[in-house]
């Protein structure tokens, strides 16, 4: 039987496009509902979803051919922003347990990899090597790949969030909840950080607090962010002068703030977690090549 949140969407008319994002016809489809708080996404290579729902301290994996649902651990110690690494475990911040996680597929056990702080959401580069925010304290970790050393890696005078990885994993880019701007870090070939700089600037409602949430770079270099707005869709600051004004894919259904996103690999699908559910919705073939033709 189909929930009132399914229905809803099916029954609504399409949703508004801005900027021709999404593939003609299409709709907003449900992944997953009925959740206290669906948050950190991962999406691998076959479509299959990973994602958290923190609360109830769950880890589950939704298969991309069949939808099926499966709970992996349901004792996550809450875990929150999940990042898949290099050894293709999935890592992930459990605040509840002071830990980082990293969960092994197929046997889906988990092994604590760093123990201390709390922690919110986590980047994982190419060598292994770990950062994670801890909004308490202000500041970001870093975990160091093998030995597992835990060091600041940056002390701010703001609240971060959402982190993510350039392309490149030259670039780490922050959150500042509170507010419009995501800020870049220039990482060193120790993986020390370099200076705070202000990479991209998003949209906010007129008390200024964006809710700036989890994120992630598309391959055409924009950034899409999940936001009290909803998804936004920004190019980086420098790009253009000036630069273009981010775009605002709205909230569907009267959902909860849009709080992680993230895009399938192969650039089909765009999935957003609304707290409550997590949605898709199938991208326009056209939407990174255009971008990248108007970005040079």
């Amino acid at each position: 039987m189909k929930t009132l949140l399914l229905l809803a969407l099916l029954s609504a008319p399409l949703a508004a496009d801005p900027a021709g994002i999404f593939r003609k016809g299409s709709a907003w489809k449900v992944v997953s509902e009925g959740h206290q708080f669906a948050e950190g996404m991962v999406v691998d290579a076959e479509n299959n979803l990973y994602f958290t729902d923190v609360p109830r301290s769950q880890l589950w994996r939704v298969d991309g051919r069949t939808g099926k649902k499966t709970l992996l651990d349901e004792m996550t110690g809450r875990a929150n922003g999940i990042a898949r690494g290099p050894d293709s475990r999935i890592y992930g911040c459990a605040g509840g347990d002071r830990k980082i996680y990293a969960w092994t597929p197929g046997t889906w056990r988990k092994e604590a990899v760093a123990s201390g702080p709390r922690s919110n959401d986590i980047a994982v580069r190419k060598d292994g090597t770990i950062f994670f925010t801890d909004p308490q304290n202000q500041c970001v970790w870093r975990v160091s790949a093998g030995a597992g050393t835990l060091e600041k890696a940056a002390e701010l005078e703001w609240r971060p969030n959402g982190i993510t990885l350039s392309l490149d994993h030259k670039t780490l880019l922050v959150a500042e909840f509170a507010s419009r701007h995501i800020h870049g870090f220039a990482i060193a070939e120790d993986n020390t950080l370099g200076k705070d700089t202000l990479a991209f600037q998003l949209r906010v409602p007129a008390d200024g607090k964006g809710s700036l949430d989890g994120m992630m770079v598309h391959v055409d270099g924009r950034l899409l962010a999940g936001t009290n707005l909803g998804v936004q869709v920004a190019t980086p600051l420098g790009k253009q002068k000036p630069p273009a004004p981010p775009i605002v894919i709205p909230i569907p259904n009267n959902l909860p703030r849009a709080n992680y996103v993230r895009t399938s690999p192969d650039g089909r699908w765009l999935y957003v977690a609304h707290a409550k559910a997590i949605l898709r919705r199938e991208l326009d073939p056209t939407f990174s090549r255009n971008a990248a033709q108007d970005d040079r």
